[in-house]
């Protein structure tokens, strides 16, 4: 199988001292694409010696997981109705996608517990998969000096009843910290966290939660302990009632684990939407939101897009930088937002014209951030309540990339969904008065069913605005790939946005976001010397 083109890989020297006896080892650590760390301590010919002194030994990279959160459904308990008025009266559809670049073996898709794993399909240019519910877990064993492009999602979709909507979220690597922010726990909704432990050992897991008022005790049942290829699902409406905006920091020690907060609601019978929140940067002063979609709702309406701030340690303040299709554009009102620690604020997004935004926060103060919008659908003809349903699509906010640093990363479409990539072209200076200027030129890339290359496009992302482009404009594809070069105007995020039917005449009312899965490699060896120490 012959890799896609990408970015060189570039592997950087950290050398670490161990003493055991007369032995000094140092590691040829793997980074990821396009990145560089270093640790500098020697110079000159102390350097010239070390590398002399130096040997390089062969090592097996490690496997690397992708873990996709569970299938949409109600809180148990929920579905009390009879068959006319019953809360589920139709079966909610799973698919999960795969797609691997630069993997030994192709990767395989298994249970959380690396059970049950079913090999990738390897096409010509890379290796795909679909299932239907089961499998929930991604693979791969990185091919050293080779950069590993491998992304995995999920989407749940239910055309009626209390979880009517599009709940779809990329799969992610295990960490020791995360932090959600969407849903609430206000009547009416319910607010589903769900951590998996893939791991081989246990893990101690810690929740902070946040709401509209601040911190919010959670006691003794925030702490819990998860045992390997376990899972487990908090109640956030249970666990912290009646907030208006919920956050949550998901801690682990012992073992490394994933977390996604699954949100629902009704507004009296009808179906006010559902989605999955996905981890966002950690704190930082500068984060952005990409494919925040506005349909030219006035400032006041309660389903215009919104912004969600949080600022966990100290009061500051936040500057919200909004840029569309036509360019910049001032959202009054939210150009400078007060932020009070411990508290999640909203920053309303209506008064925007009718198209797709990407919102920039730069903070005096340490912040993690997420936005939705909603979409509004039709009951069938056959419903036997009135109103009109709404589904609702979060956004993940990362750190805004670094100028100057070329990215790459990618997205796997899940089967029975449309997509859009929505690239944002972020300036690196924000702090001016003078219109950002420039473009940079990213590369579209789609993979189709059978691994190979449908289509390439290059795409000029104007810095300062936002930029739609079909998956279909690269071919019938089942995941999209991105490449970034690096630019001193700027950076550019991007995302996915994925539509699905309701089962109605009407078309893309079902709606979710794809956050992409950045790029990695391995190095597969390590430099090692000898050395007498006294």
């Amino acid at each position: 199988m012959s890799p896609l083109p990408s970015p060189r890989s570039r592997a950087v020297r950290v050398v670490l001292r161990t003493v055991s006896g007369v032995v000094v080892v140092g590691v040829l650590a793997a980074v990821a694409v396009g990145g560089q760390v270093g640790v500098e301590r020697w110079t000159g010919a102390e350097a010239v010696a070390l590398e002399a002194a130096t040997r390089q030994v062969a090592v097996e990279p490690a496997p690397v997981r992708l873990v996709c959160p569970p299938a949409a459904a109600l809180p148990e308990g929920a579905d009390v109705g009879d068959d006319q008025f019953g809360a589920t009266p139709v079966a909610t559809a799973t698919t999960l996608r795969a797609a691997v670049v630069g993997a030994a073996g192709d990767g395989s898709l298994g249970a959380l517990d690396g059970g049950d794993e079913d090999p990738l399909t390897a096409g010509p240019d890379a290796a795909v998969a679909t299932a239907q519910d089961g499998p929930r877990t991604l693979t791969v064993v990185p091919v050293p000096e080779r950069p590993l492009r491998a992304a995995a999602a999920t989407a749940s979709v239910t055309t009626q009843g209390d979880l009517r909507g599009l709940a779809a979220a990329s799969c992610a690597a295990p960490a020791t910290d995360r932090w959600l922010v969407g849903g609430d726990s206000a009547t009416g909704s319910s607010a589903l966290l769900a951590v998996q432990n893939p791991s081989d050992g246990p893990a101690s897991v810690r929740l902070d939660v946040y709401g509209s008022t601040g911190p919010l005790p959670v006691g003794g049942s925030g702490a819990f302990a998860l045992e390997p290829g376990a899972e487990t699902v908090v109640r956030l409406d249970a666990l912290a009632p009646e907030q208006e905006r919920l956050a949550v920091h998901v801690r682990a020690t012992g073992a490394r684990v994933t977390a996604s907060l699954q949100t629902q609601g009704i507004d009296g019978l009808v179906p006010a939407g559902t989605d999955v929140v996905t981890p966002g940067a950690g704190p930082t002063d500068a984060v952005v939101v990409t494919g925040v979609v506005s349909r030219g709702e006035a400032p006041a309406d309660p389903h215009a897009a919104e912004l969600w701030l949080l600022a966990p340690d100290e009061d500051g303040r936040a500057a919200v930088h909004v840029y569309g299709p036509d360019g910049r554009v001032t959202l009054r009102g939210a150009e400078s937002t007060e932020l009070t620690a411990g508290e999640v604020t909203a920053v309303p997004l209506g008064g925007l014209d009718a198209g797709t935004y990407t919102v920039v926060v730069d903070a005096d103060v340490p912040v993690v951030a997420g936005a939705h919008a909603a979409v509004p659908g039709v009951l069938p003809d056959d419903a036997v309540v009135d109103g009109t349903p709404y589904d609702v699509a979060w956004s993940a906010a990362p750190a805004v990339p670094g100028p100057e640093r070329a990215a790459t990363g990618q997205v796997a479409l899940p089967a029975g969904t449309d997509a859009t990539v929505v690239l944002a072209g972020v300036p690196a200076a924000r702090d001016t008065d003078a219109a950002p200027e420039g473009e940079i030129e990213v590369t579209v890339r789609g993979v189709d069913a059978d691994g190979a290359v449908a289509g390439e496009r290059r795409v000029a992302v104007p810095v300062g605005g936002t930029v739609e482009v079909p998956a279909a404009d690269v071919g019938a594809v089942s995941a999209v790939l991105v490449d970034v070069p690096a630019s001193a105007a700027g950076s550019v995020p991007w995302s996915v946005r994925l539509t699905a039917s309701d089962g109605t005449d009407t078309t893309g009312t079902l709606v979710a976001t794809l956050e992409p899965t950045a790029s990695g490699g391995a190095a597969g060896e390590v430099a090692v010397r000898r050395d007498d120490v006294p």
